[in-house]
C-alpha cells in the first residue's frame, strides 16, 4: 500500500512538472526572420522617411528601424527618392551618406564656397 502511494506521488509530481516546465518551452511556431534584412536608418531630416522594398512602401519605426526580405531597399521623403542600399553594414546602421549618390558632373559646395 505504501509503495502504491509513493508511486502515485511520484507520478503526480512528474505530471505536474511536465505541465509547469512544458509551459516554459517554446512550443509555438515563431516566424523565421533570419532572411529579413533589418537595419536602422539614422535620419537627420525633420520629415518622415519611408522605405520601399519588394514593391511595398513602409514607414520607418520611431527608432528608424526597417525590415525587408530582399535588396535593394530605397528610401524616400515626400515621394522623392533619397537613395538606396544593396547591403547593410555589420553594425546595422544606414546613414544618409550611405544612400545618397552624386553624379560626377555635379559639384557640391558648402556655405563657405569650399568643395
Amino acid at each position: 500500500m505504501k509503495m502504491l502511494k509513493l508511486k502515485n506521488r511520484i507520478l503526480s509530481v512528474l505530471i505536474a512538472s511536465t505541465f509547469i516546465f512544458g509551459g516554459c518551452t517554446d512550443s509555438h511556431v515563431v516566424e523565421d526572420n533570419s532572411h529579413m534584412k533589418v537595419g536602422h536608418f539614422v535620419s537627420v531630416f525633420d520629415k518622415k522617411v519611408n522605405y520601399r522594398c519588394a514593391n511595398e512602401e513602409k514607414s520607418l519605426s520611431d527608432s528608424g528601424e526597417f525590415r525587408c526580405a530582399s535588396f535593394p531597399i530605397s528610401f524616400y521623403m515626400d515621394n522623392v527618392k533619397l537613395g538606396e542600399i544593396s547591403s547593410i553594414h555589420k553594425d546595422g546602421y544606414v546613414f544618409p551618406q550611405d544612400i545618397i549618390s552624386l553624379e560626377e558632373s555635379k559639384v557640391v559646395y558648402s556655405s563657405d564656397d569650399s568643395l
